[in-house]
């Protein structure tokens, strides 16, 4: 990014800048989380844009406040304090809490972090200065969402004609990076209707398919050379014809292509609608070729191929369509408020619980047919159920489907196959969790801002602009989805309507992305935190320690 323009155009005007006479100042420091050096000519600003300031040589800064924070404008105030964010080329904004801070008009000692950005770097070298022209690098990142970690796209660049490629403004996480397939571009080789050459994907460092990719492990401000040199090989014709699909025939299907039976990017074919067929090129090896169209009838077909010196017109995918789940909603309201719920409902949807997720299809929103609920055109793979109540005190005690219980594993839709409804029973005989962290003060006025909580997510964007994060993990994933702690009310943290259940209470200095439906990642906190039962109706107190990022 770069970060070549004016104030006014960031939204801030002169007066604002200037400051004017003011009466009320906030000063502090603006420091490189890593290094802990003072960050020269940083923006510090108000999160309303109200006030904004640069810092000097030695990272200072002095907000001039031309009226004190107040009425309905001061949309970054909380009890008279103002939410200040700091941003800089070549540092990382809106990640976490060190770039916002609450500040108090006269107050002098605000420290505001940045977090360097990590680069990753190379070169993709090819057998010869003339095999190929520029050429596509593409970037994927392990993300935890909703407490399962899954490979998303991230970035992609296109080599300079040197080879060379720079990720940039990367974050601290987990990457995987390849190169795109390409064709080869030499004259002198390539004969009109003779043998096609290409390079398929290269993964770092060395390996030939997703899954056995390196795992590039980047901290902040780290910078990372990963050089990758594709492989010249002989690509063969491939055309496998699509049946299911005859009357009604869809103007495009969405084709996957895994190597090795494993699933991942890499290479790719196209979907002929002339020829209703599967086509392309690809070189030796095996392939797991899946296609799929979307509604109004969603369908869904698989086949293999094999690739041995020769074209390939492969046995017919077969395309199914993908099945529809029913959705029953059950009441078991005793709570104290029942009568205030007539008729408590839920919406549910699926989330993919594949560690791959780079394709269309991953998510399914409940649809009606009629007066009843449905899932449908459920796409072939494995799902975590998730489900929101229509009252905050309400929640789904159990989730069923057969014999499968969805609140601890995750629902499995087989290809061409009917799938048993799934069972929602809600309950709202809920508790509540009240948490001090040892060090932070008790006696503040009032409600401080902190995390934000939606549909069992926890999302860093979502964050406290001051103290800790605090999260509420369920044990075996009793009661559903982790919680953050949605709100600091005289230095304690209070989390409301929580399932009753054991849960174990963990409070870090820095928020997390939780893997907590991977009991393997879970056990680095199991002598960590403190572990609570919350019986129906019942308001527990816990005392906590906060951990440091790692």
């Amino acid at each position: 990014m770069i970060f070549a323009c004016t104030c006014e155009r960031q939204g801030y005007s002169q007066d604002a800048l200037a400051g004017g006479q003011a009466s009320v100042t906030i000063s502090g420091t603006v420091a490189n989380s890593v290094t802990h050096e003072p960050i020269g000519r940083a923006l510090v600003y108000s999160a309303d844009e109200r006030y904004a300031t640069f810092t000097d040589e030695h990272g200072h800064f002095e907000l001039n406040l031309t009226q004190p924070p107040q009425g309905p404008e001061a949309r970054s105030t909380a009890n008279g304090q103002l939410v200040l964010q700091a941003k800089k080329p070549g540092f990382l904004s809106d990640r976490g809490p060190q770039e916002r801070r609450l500040a108090k008009p006269g107050q002098n000692d605000v420290t505001l972090t940045l977090v360097p950005e990590a680069l990753i770097v190379g070169h993709v070298k090819f057998p010869s200065a003339e095999a190929a022209d520029k050429v596509q690098v593409r970037l994927y990142l392990r993300e935890v969402r909703d407490g399962f970690a899954r490979w998303t796209p991230y970035a992609e660049v296109r080599t300079r004609t040197d080879g060379e490629f720079r990720f940039a403004e990367l974050r601290a996480g987990e990457y995987k990076l390849f190169t795109s397939e390409s064709l080869e571009q030499d004259p002198l080789v390539s004969v009109p209707n003779g043998p096609v050459y290409g390079f398929p994907p290269r993964f770092f460092a060395a390996a030939r398919d997703f899954v056995t990719a390196d795992t590039i492990q980047v901290h902040a401000g780290e910078t990372i050379t990963a050089n990758v040199a594709p492989e010249r090989q002989r690509y063969y014709e491939v055309r496998v014809p699509v049946m299911g699909n005859e009357t009604g025939r869809p103007p495009g299907l969405e084709v996957l292509v895994h190597a090795q039976g494993h699933r991942g990017p890499g290479f790719e074919l196209g979907y002929d609608p002339n020829q209703n067929a599967i086509r392309g090129s690809l070189p030796n090896g095996s392939y797991t070729i899946e296609a799929a169209s979307y509604p109004p009838e969603a369908m869904t077909g698989v086949a293999n191929i094999v690739v041995a010196n020769g074209p390939v017109n492969g046995p017919p995918l077969t395309l199914a369509l993908n099945p529809s789940i029913e959705v029953n909603i059950h009441q078991d309201l005793t709570g104290a408020d029942s009568s205030r719920i007539p008729t408590a409902s839920a919406y549910v949807t699926l989330q993919s619980a594949e560690e791959f997720s780079g394709e269309r299809g991953s998510e399914f929103p409940q649809q009606s047919q009629g007066d009843h609920p449905v899932l449908a055109g459920v796409k072939p793979g494995r799902y975590w159920v998730q489900v929101q109540a229509n009252a905050s005190d309400v929640y789904a005690a159990s989730v069923t489907s057969g014999s499968r219980d969805l609140l601890r594993t995750p629902l499995v839709v087989p290809m061409g196959a009917s799938v048993p409804s799934i069972e929602v029973t809600l309950r709202n005989d809920t508790g509540e969790i009240e948490a001090t962290v040892d060090g932070e003060p008790v006696d503040s006025a009032g409600a401080e801002p902190s995390a934000l909580f939606y549909s069992g997510r926890m999302d860093p964007q979502f964050q406290p602009v001051t103290g800790a994060s605090v999260y509420c993990v369920p044990l075996a994933n009793d009661g559903g989805p982790a919680k953050w702690f949605n709100g600091r009310v005289n230095g304690r943290y209070v989390l409301q309507q929580v399932p009753p259940g054991d849960y174990r209470i963990l409070a870090f200095r820095t928020p997390q992305q939780l893997e907590y439906r991977n009991p393997a990642a879970m056990r680095a906190y199991e002598a960590k935190g403190v572990v609570v039962h919350v019986a129906p109706g019942q308001k527990v107190q816990v005392r906590l320690q906060t951990i440091g990022s790692e």
